[in-house]
């Protein structure tokens, strides 16, 4: 066990990437599942609050302790095993996403999920439920956690396997490796249809491997995780295409959506897991376009990125980018589909930005990645501030509610660059604010989008979680009963409140 005492020696522990400071007494990292069980059993018993900090990613706060002590999984970054055979990855949760890739690319094997930020690490992914760039296809984080081992505040271990223990109705019962008995109530709870991550997941008869995935560490510290995994795909089709008119581009969007084989968020299961390869194969499911990847720009946004990459046409006013796995046999047709569609709906057809290698592919990666380096880039040089907006909405609506973001936009006169995940009906609006005025109209902006997210059904937090952070648009989600029943599971594994204290509720 490394332990550090010395406030300066932990410091950068004391924050996450929203830049939120807590405070701790200490800094605990285990070198061992056992070194963690023991420790976790004696801060139960002094009912010491326990942080668990993963790589420090996140953007609300939820790694950042409010008093207690930190405990770090990064040295529990072990990868345990790697079935080839079964497609299935077993990690540890301090092994980072970049980590990961590297191996499975040596085996030919594909993660589906890719989320953005590939210094997070695996245990942060599950504890938030992350979603990535392939979300509109594929799903979260969620469909492809096949196996968790969990260490709970009284140090008792759970092992769930997806699929052998589901809740009976409301009731949910789960037996530790001891043979301790933990008994869960379910409120009954509408979850929203859209990509949501906000709270405990909650459903009749639902698996009960759900309730921790997404939990915010509230309920256990995860060691060890089996992932789902695929073949690497054969080919991958991906494109920048501009737009001169935004009606235009969020009907080139409908029409690709219609055509794809799109992740159903009101289905509310878990899909069946033979989609595996064969479906990735063959583009042909409702015609020619079968996007995995649908990511927008606006216009200031390209405004920005035109300082390193003049090629942006002039008039463009928006821009998406988009991925579709295809074999080669069909290589023609996709292209000529998306050719087609594309040049439908915009006159810069010509300007699309094309790649089928995978060192096309990563100039495209670096374009989108590019954006956010050159906000925060703006936010240091200028010593400003962003707010940045993590809603999602029901596909019906997501027009409407692009166009209310920007129409409040307009009427603060706020400086901001919106991207995200339209595929998903799911924006980051990135707002700069630095006078005191400004950083009142960001806020109550804010306060505003979670307003009419929440009236169109939608939630406050698609994919970053609630952490500390958006704790009072949790509570402005679900109604006071709602939570004090989410709180009681909480209770039920933690009775001495001192796990992850401060993430979710207040």
């Amino acid at each position: 066990m490394i332990i550090k005492s010395d406030k300066d020696a932990f410091e950068h522990y004391l924050t996450d990437a929203s830049n939120f400071v807590g405070n701790a007494d200490a800094l605990f990292i285990p070198e061992s599942v056992e070194e963690l069980k023991e420790f976790v059993k004696r801060c139960n018993s002094e009912k010491i609050q326990i942080t668990v900090s993963g790589a420090g990613t996140g953007l609300t706060g939820g790694r950042v302790p409010e008093g207690g002590i930190i405990i770090s999984t990064e040295k529990l970054n072990k990868i345990i095993s790697i079935d080839k055979g079964n497609q299935l990855l077993t990690v540890q949760p301090g092994l980072l996403l970049v980590e990961m890739e590297e191996e499975l690319n040596i085996y030919g094997l594909f993660y589906r999920v890719n989320p953005t930020e590939k210094n997070a690490s695996i245990g942060g992914n599950i504890a938030t439920n992350a979603s990535g760039s392939r979300t509109f296809k594929y799903g979260p984080t969620r469909d492809y956690v096949m196996k968790l081992k969990i260490i709970l505040p009284d140090s008792e271990e759970l092992e769930l396997i997806r699929g052998n223990n589901f809740a009976v109705g409301n009731r949910l019962n789960l037996k530790s490796n001891s043979g301790k008995t933990y008994e869960i109530g379910l409120p009954e709870l509408k979850m929203p249809f859209v990509k949501h991550a906000a709270g405990y997941f909650i459903k009749s008869g639902m698996d009960a491997i759900d309730l921790f995935i997404g939990s915010e560490g509230t309920l256990g510290i995860v060691t060890e995780i089996t992932l789902q995994l695929a073949s690497m795909p054969e080919n991958v089709l991906g494109g920048i295409a501009f737009f001169d008119d935004c009606n235009k581009l969020f009907g080139f969007v409908k029409r690709v959506r219609e055509g794809s084989r799109k992740y159903d968020y009101t289905q509310l299961i878990i899909p069946s897991l033979e989609m595996n390869n064969n479906s990735l194969k063959h583009p042909l499911i409702s015609g020619i376009i079968n996007a995995r990847t649908i990511e927008f720009f606006d216009y200031n946004s390209l405004r920005l990125l035109k300082e390193n990459y003049s090629q942006i046409p002039d008039r463009a006013v928006g821009a998406i980018w988009f991925e579709q796995e295809y074999s080669a046999e069909f290589e023609n047709d996709v292209m000529e589909g998306w050719y087609n569609l594309i040049s439908e709906f915009s006159d810069l057809n010509a300007d699309t930005w094309i790649a089928t290698n995978p060192k096309e592919h990563n100039l495209l990666k670096e374009f989108r990645h590019t954006l956010p380096e050159k906000v925060f880039e703006i936010i240091v040089n200028n010593k400003t501030l962003k707010i940045g907006t993590d809603t999602a909405i029901p596909d019906e609506y997501v027009e409407q509610y692009y166009k209310y973001i920007t129409e409040r936009l307009k009427f603060y006169g706020l400086q901001h660059y919106i991207w995200g995940h339209i595929g998903n009906s799911h924006f980051h609006a990135n707002v700069i604010v630095k006078t005191e005025d400004e950083v009142k109209n960001g806020y109550t902006f804010y306060d505003e989008c979670i307003d009419e997210a929440i009236r169109l059904g939608g939630t406050v937090s698609a994919e970053h979680g609630i952490g500390k952070l958006k704790r009072k648009y949790f509570y402005r989600m679900f109604t006071e009963d709602i939570i004090e029943k989410m709180k009681a599971i909480k209770k039920v594994f933690d009775p001495n409140n001192i796990l992850n204290t401060g993430n979710l509720f207040e």
